[in-house]
This record gives C-alpha cells, sequence and structure tokens, in this order.
C-alpha cells in the first residue's frame, strides 16, 4: 500500500512541475535592418566629379554637420542611426573642431586636411573624435568619413548650414 501512495504522490509531484513550467521562445526578436542614408558608391561617385585637394576639402568642411548614421566592417547589419544622434560637429576657420551632443559642447579638437596620397583626403583630428577617421568623401550636403576600407566604421554627416 505504501508503494502504491508513493507511487501516486511522485506522478502527482511530475505533473505539477511539468505544467508550472513555461516554455520560452528561445527565438531573438527579428533584427531591424537600418539601411544608410545614402547609397556610398553614389557617394563616391559624386564626389569624384570634382577635383579634390586639401584646400577644396578643407573649405568644404567648414561648417556643422549632424551625424546621421553608422556602419561597421565587423558588422554591417547593425548599421544604425542611434549610436551618436544629437552629435554634431563643427569645423571652423581657426582649425578646431567643436563636438557637440544634443547642444553642449563636450570636446574641442584642432584638425587639419591629411593627402592619403590615393585621391582621397582624411582628417587629423587631436584629440581624436571618434566619428571621424577614414578618407573624406562629400556629395551635396553629405560627407562621410569613410573607414571601413581599413575595418572601420563609416560614420555619415548632413551638412546643418
Amino acid at each position: 500500500m505504501k508503494t502504491a501512495s508513493l507511487a501516486r504522490l511522485l506522478i502527482v509531484m511530475i505533473a505539477i512541475v511539468q505544467l508550472s513550467c513555461k516554455k520560452t521562445d528561445s527565438t531573438p526578436p527579428a533584427k531591424i535592418v537600418k539601411d544608410p542614408p545614402v547609397v556610398l558608391s553614389d557617394i563616391q561617385q559624386c564626389h569624384n566629379l570634382t577635383v579634390w585637394d586639401s584646400a577644396a576639402t578643407s573649405n568644404k568642411l567648414i561648417g556643422s554637420w549632424e551625424w546621421q548614421y553608422i556602419q561597421c566592417f565587423w558588422n554591417p547589419e547593425d548599421g544604425n542611426d542611434e549610436d551618436f544622434k544629437g552629435l554634431t560637429v563643427q569645423f571652423k576657420t581657426d582649425n578646431t573642431v567643436e563636438v557637440k551632443e544634443n547642444g553642449g559642447v563636450t570636446q574641442i579638437s584642432t584638425w587639419k586636411v591629411v593627402n592619403l596620397h590615393d585621391g582621397y583626403f582624411e582628417v587629423d583630428v587631436t584629440p581624436i573624435v571618434l566619428q571621424l577617421p577614414g578618407r573624406i568623401v562629400f556629395c551635396d550636403d553629405w560627407v562621410v568619413f569613410t573607414d571601413s576600407y581599413t575595418d572601420g566604421c563609416d560614420n555619415y554627416f548632413k551638412s546643418e548650414d
């Protein structure tokens, strides 16, 4: 009799445990892929319609640029328009650049344009600004600092001027 009662108790306990356990969906939610606001190859084609030198590149940079998008070489599917939302950079004629987040100055650096000797220029910034490494590519009111060619990130900015 004790064995039958013990068996029934065991069956009831197993049933309770099975009923109390919820199955969870281990599938992660679908990731929303954000495309760049403009196609990089289109910007490069547009950029190549102008003959650029360090003076022309410097003059085009002067002014305020609002960060729009980042896409990195190692995980392009994670490109987004959120990481640095509210960030602007203002290149000034006195070779300073102000970095602002949500309107407040967070960094002041010095800058100069450097010839990469491959038809492109980059900006040398001291101290560095994380969103500004790479080849400078312009088209209309866009500038992209393309660092994906060195396995880095491309940062897209739109002119505020």
